[in-house]
């Protein structure tokens, strides 16, 4: 069997190694930031996300200066070996049970500089390793390699975070030290330093005139200011599609769901590889991008039918066309651009679109809110966002088709294969170049008609009963605005299928007709201001009755107070009101022989319709209806019997097995203070029933006597008189 030749072997080398390296400090990164276990985490996260970005602003071109003054081998080595260091510290001080977090603080920003160092490095070398032919098949799989770990790791949802990964991780990073070392690719020596600022405007400067680079820069930037565009209308249709499943086949749905994460890199690269002899780098990518980005628009349809199927298509399709666009772009850049000047130029790059990050964040509240309301609103803009990007590519397309000869021989490496770098088989005919032409923006035309009409009847967001938090606020006032509306609307289980957008445009057409005799009042109030105004004034109407009818009833209640015959103990009066006609005193000990719940006293109590008692355990009973006039009296003597002007007196005995009589309302749980003045045991209770005036609605009077007293027997002082009306129980 043949042996592989140098150059593959070479770049078999430089993939494994490169591979590890991207792979390792994403994985890295969550171990680092609970690498602490304390309450710094948080503190030191933020610490990482503030520093990173400003770390990664000031440092980029100083380093891409560096990459170009020195052997890029060498810079890969050093900082996969640095990468390694930093990790391996932080494991072994917390092997160790030092305290981690001063280290964090260094090592947490320093690994998102030393992957970007790797990064940019990785790719000024590659030209070095692969021929001309080559750049785009070798950045294809060194897109695919990576994920080979990250597509199981995020179908299986496995996070590692514990030392011994992080370890794991560091000597991952010593052995791609190692593997870059074995790379024998022929380097040139690197040009005379002309000064650091020097070097860096003439990597700025060339980036600048250079149209196919300026437009890549432009793109670059444009993708990052508009991310946050994409983003939200990405995660509002996956919202919708995802509340929208059910049945038996939501479990495959929702795995397919998860597709745009990880497939579109893997398909974009394989796509890549296959079209580019056909169409050209430069070509392919802006190609790619028009052709795919008006399949946002689909998101728009997450709403309706299958759901998921539109989201994962309006999501796939262009993730895809942008992982075309990142191979084609950089392979064509590793073209065009001077071997001296490749670390520069991709430092530029790297601050350009880390200042469009920045920025387009701000964008991303606004993104979020349109993204709420649901509709054709935000993948349409979205998809202008995404076209937008693409046109400084199609505007440099004849610039790039000037270049396409590349830089000259000189500035290039020899690789010794007999294989020139300016190799024509790496570039389209021109049969294939117009037929590319032609077809593109068509079928980029044909996708934007086909989609625009189905996304005009689309659903947007649907906001389920699940999601309307219960209503806290005060119940005098009217709940209004678009969200009261929305819940308000779900609660009758008649919109189900109806999203928020539509259901928003149906409440405010009927408020346009209102008072109509096809306008919902009810159901529009949250957003109709002269309904809500109706509904406000009458619930102000019923909460004046209201205070009326409370001031009324208390006034009868001040008006009959009862005057002892003898001094009592304790006087407690009170206005109650109960929900089933109950008032109740429990008392629980382990020596009862039953649950006081289920002794039957609610039973008892109901045969003479006032009062019943047992051991731990006395109810009351009066209307359910009417307030209650409550005074409480406690004697140390047995106070005289008392009929008049009462309809039934009641007189029974009780035993307090923990010294607390507290008569209340079970349900409300509010009620008379304690009654048993003396502690436990023996205590008897009369219990006086005055009925109200059932058509005044005024309200009932109880008095109830407590004092020291043996035996159990019921003395019934007065007996009720039935009258028209109800009787004391009548709960």
């Amino acid at each position: 069997m043949a042996s592989p030749s140098p150059a593959r072997r070479r770049f078999a080398l430089f993939a494994l190694a490169a591979a590890v390296v991207c792979v390792s400090f994403p994985l890295a990164e969550p171990v680092l930031w609970t690498a602490d276990g304390s309450v710094l985490t948080k503190l030191l996260v933020m610490v990482d996300r503030a520093v990173e970005p400003v770390a990664i602003l000031v440092l980029a071109l100083p380093l891409g200066v560096l990459i170009d003054r020195s052997r890029r081998r060498s810079v890969l080595v050093r900082s996969a070996l640095l990468g390694a260091a930093a990790l391996t510290s932080v494991a072994a001080a917390r092997a160790l049970g030092a305290p981690t977090w001063p280290l964090l603080l260094a090592v947490m920003p320093a690994s998102g500089v030393l992957a970007m160092v790797t990064g940019l490095a990785q790719d000024a070398y590659l030209p070095s390793v692969v021929r001309r032919a080559r750049l785009l098949p070798a950045n294809a799989l060194l897109t695919l390699l990576p994920q080979i770990v990250v597509v199981p790791m995020m179908l299986t949802g496995t996070i590692w975070q514990d030392s011994a990964f992080l370890f794991a991780v560091g000597l991952a990073l010593a052995v791609a030290a190692a593997l870059f070392r074995g790379v024998s690719a022929v380097e040139r020596q690197p040009p005379p330093r002309a000064g650091l600022c020097r070097e860096a405007a003439e990597g700025i400067r060339f980036t600048i005139r250079h149209p196919v680079v300026r437009a890549i820069a432009l793109y670059l930037v444009l993708s990052a200011l508009f991310a946050e565009i994409a983003d939200a209308a990405a995660g509002g249709a996956w919202e919708t599609a995802f509340h929208a499943l059910s049945g038996a086949d939501s479990g495959f749905a929702r795995w397919m769901m998860s597709a745009p994460a990880y497939i579109p890199s893997v398909l974009g690269a394989l796509l890549a590889v296959l079209l580019h002899r056909r169409l050209g780098a430069f070509r392919l990518a802006w190609w790619a991008l028009l052709a795919s980005g008006p399949f946002t628009l689909l998101l728009a349809l997450s709403g309706t039918g299958p759901g998921w199927i539109w989201y994962v298509l309006g999501a796939a399709v262009p993730a895809t066309g942008t992982a075309i666009a990142a191979v084609s772009l950089l392979s064509h850049r590793q073209v065009v651009t001077p071997h001296r000047l490749l670390g520069r130029t991709g430092a530029l790059l790297v601050v350009l679109t880390t200042l469009a990050d920045g920025v387009g964040s701000l964008l991303e509240e606004p993104a979020d809110r349109l993204a709420e309301l649901g509709g054709v609103a935000p993948a349409t803009l979205a998809t202008v966002a995404a076209l937008a990007a693409a046109v400084p590519l199609v505007r440099a397309r004849r610039s790039a088709a000037d270049h396409d000869a590349g830089p000259s021989q000189s500035d290039l490496p020899d690789h010794g294969d007999g294989t020139s770098l300016n190799d024509a088989a790496d570039w389209p005919s021109s049969a294939a170049a117009r037929a590319a032409r032609r077809a593109g923006p068509p079928l980029a035309a044909l996708a934007l008609l086909a989609a625009l009409p189905a996304a005009d009847l689309a659903h947007g967001r649907i906001t389920t009963l699940g999601e309307c938090a219960p209503r806290y606020d005060e119940a005098a006032r009217v709940p209004t605005g678009e969200r009261a509306f929305i819940c308000g609307a779900r609660s009758s289980g008649r919109f189900a299928a109806i999203s928020d957008r539509d259901l928003l445009a149906y409440g405010r057409a009927m408020c346009e007709v209102y008072p109509g005799p096809h306008a919902d009042e009810r159901l529009i109030t949250p957003i109709c201001p002269p309904a809500a105004a109706k509904a406000q004034a009458e619930i102000n109407a019923e909460e004046a009755e209201y205070r009326a009818r409370e001031a009324a009833n208390q006034k009868v209640c001040d008006h009959s107070r009862h005057h002892p015959l003898i001094k009592p103990v304790r006087v407690v009066r009170d206005r109650m009101w109960t929900d089933y006609g109950v008032m109740e005193s429990f008392e629980y000990d382990e020596s009862l022989p039953e649950d006081p719940f289920d002794d039957g006293l609610l039973d008892r109590a109901q045969d003479d319709d006032l009062v019943a008692a047992a051991p731990g355990h006395l109810i009351i009973l009066s209307h359910s209806d009417y307030d209650i006039c409550v005074t409480a009296e406690t004697y140390r003597t047995r106070p005289p019997v008392e009929v008049k002007g009462w309809h039934q007196v009641v007189e029974v005995g009780y035993r307090s097995i923990t010294g607390h009589i507290e008569l209340m309302d079970p349900m409300a749980g509010e009620g008379l203070p304690n009654l048993a003045f003396r502690g436990k045991g023996h205590y008897r209770i009369r219990v006086h029933y005055r009925q109200p005036d059932w058509e005044a609605m005024t309200p009932q009077h109880l008095l109830i006597m407590v004092f020291p007293g043996e035996g159990d027997r019921v003395v019934e002082h007065r007996r009720p008189r039935r009258t028209t009306g109800a009787s004391a129980g009548g709960a």
